[in-house]
């Protein structure tokens, strides 16, 4: 064997050989002494702790701290004065190992230089009266003082270790439970100056509970801490601080710094860690289940960046809590809407208003430097806000710009299609987080057009050159300076439809809707589409978001139930051969029909309105209910413009004069405009005055009876009134006067399209006497007696031409 080696077995021999006679002396002393040092660490222990300490045994142990030697305090119990009541002990330990130095022990003295502990449970305690057994950790005062030179029995840790120690802070006043399972937690002291101890610590803790408030619940609950770092502690301040120091919980890294204050009757403490790409609901589950309950408000998919600061007091209290993230590139989901490529920067706070308790109703979370896209919508928000999370209240701001063409495939609706144009959203929201059937009337926003061109299907008509704004407040949605083309007809438009947001998830029948329309110039023969009936067009494309699916079929629902009240002003108006100048409207649209509720214009030199209804009957056909008021109007222009009202008896070419009357009449009038004829039922009561009849073919006819030498082309007649009454296509005309510049007469009968006209003319032999050129015609009544009179009876002939005769007997006025 070499020399060496022989050398080193001999040392290793003799160390060992040391460590055996070492270990069986302490044992022997130990043995001799048990009852002595039992009795010195109860009393080491009991002068530190002013409570009631039990041991159960001493040993000695090398193995247990090697390679140290250490006393093995088995079954050892620490109460307070109180224990009996609250049965918290504040210390139950299986084995406390108390590491010694030999050399005192063999003085004498009890020199303890570290401490390990096993299978422990160690219980601060605080009952809600404030009572708590944490005195027992404060320096007792003995008033003991150690003789000059020399150093009194102390105990001074160098090392502390737990192992399976199960560590609790149950503070009831304050509501606060921390609650700790240690599975290691090792811990070496240095001095490293007069005042600084350094703490050189490895740990692998579960949190139980880290609650500084249990109703808002734990940080960091059910987690696993795991990390070696160092600590300090200033012995002169009583602080403990860190600072850059690396753990894992849940095997996750987190970089972590703090500061506790221990000294004075209200200790402090701040912390603050940071970690980066950590799962999105890994980050929930560290913080408080009210603060992970807010957050999941919102969800994301992708890791995020995050930071937390707190500070606040050790002894009860809410502590002041600040937390920042970021994220980028996420899908994020939220009550309302899912957004794609989400980027943001989020932060919370406790303390919104200062001086107010740390609590839900005084939190607040932030959203910052959005951007997204929304169904490939690119979406921006300066600030999304949720305050008070007891009660969450949202504010938000949402903004975009896109083609026109994309809302198709976001929305969907089968009434409205985009076909080109630029539009823009810009959404204030303020209000509840969780959807309801009032979730719309907290939405301020608009969406805006630019050069847009929209089709609306159930009519095919085409909007062109849209530009303007929709703007949304308080559950009200107003159109604003929208201009648009259709069908050559430039229009602007404003529109009102008060509470449609709230109405339009729940009653949509109740929704309407204001609009004022004005035209420089309206061809009304271009919107004759609208006496057609609407066609009925299936979805064909279903979101897969419900949300969007309801935008649908709200949109749908409003164009289709909803009451539009439209009033129309337009300087200048023509349909078919009317011309109407400054023409106001007021037409209210419904389902099936249009309620005309006034309109007015100026026509042929005077005035006309009317009201009215037009009512869908099916096969594009719609039943007309008119009031007509006409104003002094020239009546050859109305009769022309109207159609001589649908009968040939008296035309437009025959008529001069000013005609004021009120028409009430009833028809059927079809897709195209026409009236049919054999629907009409009218009463008529007119006025003409200023009147002429010219080239009046039954009133010439006359003259082939009397006043030959007459001239019947162009009579002037003073006023004329009567009530014409028409249906099945005939004309009732009651009793008559006509007084003109030729002739006095009566008429009255039946004017017939059907080929039962039947006409009786009252010439009264007065009329023998001719008229001079300046003679006013006077009307006498139609009641007064005219005199003995010469009466017509014109009837059909066999051409099917009026032909009048003598009626000797006034056979009509008998029959």
């Amino acid at each position: 064997m070499k020399p060496v080696v022989r050398k080193t077995l001999k040392v290793t021999g003799i160390i060992v050989g040391i460590f055996l006679l070492l270990y069986t002396g302490l044992l022997l002393y130990v043995s001799a002494n048990k009852t002595s040092l039992i009795e010195k660490a109860t009393t080491a222990l009991s002068d530190k702790l002013d409570g009631k300490v039990a041991i159960g045994d001493v040993d000695i142990s090398f193995f247990g701290t090697f390679p140290y030697a250490s006393l093995v305090l088995k079954n050892v119990a620490i109460t307070d004065t109180m224990f009996s009541q609250h049965k918290h002990p504040l210390v139950n330990a299986e084995k406390i190992y108390a590491r010694i130095s030999i050399s005192r022990l063999f003085k004498k003295e009890l020199a303890i230089n570290g401490v390990k502990v096993n299978k422990a449970f160690i219980y601060l305690y605080t009952d809600t009266s404030g009572y708590s057994n944490t005195y027992l950790l404060g320096k007792k005062e003995t008033g003991k003082k150690a003789a000059p030179g020399k150093s009194a029995d102390e105990i001074s840790f160098k090392s502390i270790e737990l192992n399976d120690v199960h560590f609790i802070i149950d503070d009831q006043r304050s509501e606060k439970l921390h609650d700790l399972a240690v599975k290691q937690l090792d811990v070496k002291i240095d001095d490293i100056s007069d005042s600084v101890l350094e703490l050189s610590t490895k740990a692998d803790i579960k949190v139980n509970s880290l609650a500084f408030n249990k109703e808002a619940g734990s940080f960091a609950k059910g987690h696993h801490v795991k990390g070696k770092f160092d600590l300090f502690f200033n012995t002169n301040l009583s602080q403990l601080f860190f600072d850059s120091i690396d753990l894992k919980i849940s095997g996750h890294p987190f970089n972590i710094g703090g500061r506790f204050d221990l000294k004075g009757d209200e200790p402090q403490f701040t912390f603050r860690a940071h970690t980066q790409k950590v799962p999105y609901d890994f980050a929930k589950s560290v913080l408080t289940q009210k603060i992970a309950t807010s957050m999941s408000i919102a969800n994301v998919d992708k890791p995020v960046d995050a930071d937390v600061y707190m500070q606040g007091p050790l002894k009860g209290g809410d502590p002041l809590i600040h937390a920042y993230w970021s994220v980028k590139g996420a899908h994020l989901s939220t009550p309302f809407f899912d957004f794609d490529n989400a980027t943001l920067k989020g932060y919370y706070t406790d303390e919104v208003t200062p001086g107010l308790p740390r609590r839900d109703p005084n939190s607040k979370i932030v959203i910052t430097d959005f951007f997204a896209t929304w169904h490939d919508l690119p979406v921006s928000s300066n600030s999304i806000e949720i305050l008070n999370l007891f009660q969450p209240i949202l504010t938000c701001d949402l903004r975009s710009a896109f083609p026109l063409t994309k809302l198709n495939e976001i929305v969907g609706s089968s009434s409205i299609v985009m076909d080109s144009g630029e539009g823009s959203i810009d959404v204030n929201y303020q209000g509840p987080i969780i959807r309801n059937n009032n979730t719309n009337s907290f939405l301020n926003g608009s969406i805006g057009f630019i050069n847009g061109t929209i089709d609306y299907v159930p009519r095919n008509v085409k909007l062109q050159n849209v530009n303007g704004k929709l703007a949304f407040r308080n559950s009200n949605v107003y159109v604003e300076n929208l201009t648009c083309e259709v069908l050559n007809n430039k229009f602007r438009m404003e529109g009102t439809a008060l509470n449609l947001l709230t109405l339009v998830n729940s009653e949509i029948d109740k929704v309407n809707i204001d609009w004022n329309i004005y035209s420089p110039a309206l061809n009304l023969n271009s919107f004759l589409y609208l006496l057609k009936s609407r066609k009925n067009v299936a979805r064909t494309k279903k979101s897969k978001n419900k949300s969007l699916d309801d935008i649908a079929n709200n949109i749908d629902a409003v164009l289709e139930r909803s009451r539009v009240n439209v009033k129309l002003n337009t300087p200048t108006m023509t349909y078919k051969k009317l011309t109407a100048h400054n023409v106001n409207a007021n037409v209210e649209l419904l389902q099936d029909r249009y309620v005309i509720k006034n309109v007015s214009m100026n026509q042929a030199g005077g005035n006309m309105q009317l009201h009215g209804a037009l009512i869908g009957s099916g096969n594009d056909q719609h039943a007309a209910a008119l009031n007509i008021e006409l104003s002094n109007v020239d009546v050859n222009t109305v009769f022309n413009e109207f159609n001589n009202f649908g009968q040939t008896g008296i035309e437009g070419k025959n008529l001069s004069g000013k005609l004021s009357a009120d028409v009430t009449a009833n028809m059927l009038i079809n897709a195209a405009g026409d009236v049919n004829p054999n629907s009409i039922k009218s009463i008529v009561n007119f006025s003409l005055k200023n009147g002429a009849l010219i080239d009046f073919e039954p009133l010439k006819k006359v003259q082939d009876h009397i006043f030959k030498n007459r001239d019947f082309d162009n009579i002037k007649f003073a006023e004329i009134k009567n009530k014409l009454e028409i249906a099945d296509k005939e004309v009732k005309i009651n009793r008559m006067e006509i007084q003109s510049s030729v002739i006095g007469l009566f008429v009255e009968g039946v004017y017939s399209m059907r080929g039962n006209t039947d006409i009786s003319i009252q010439v009264p032999l007065s009329n023998l006497k001719k008229r001079s050129d300046d003679f006013i015609p006077k009307n006498i009544g139609v009641d007064n007696k005219a005199g003995a009179s010469i009466y017509l009876r014109g009837r059909p002939g066999s051409d099917g031409n009026i032909q009048f005769k003598p009626d000797l007997f006034k056979k009509l006025r008998k029959e």
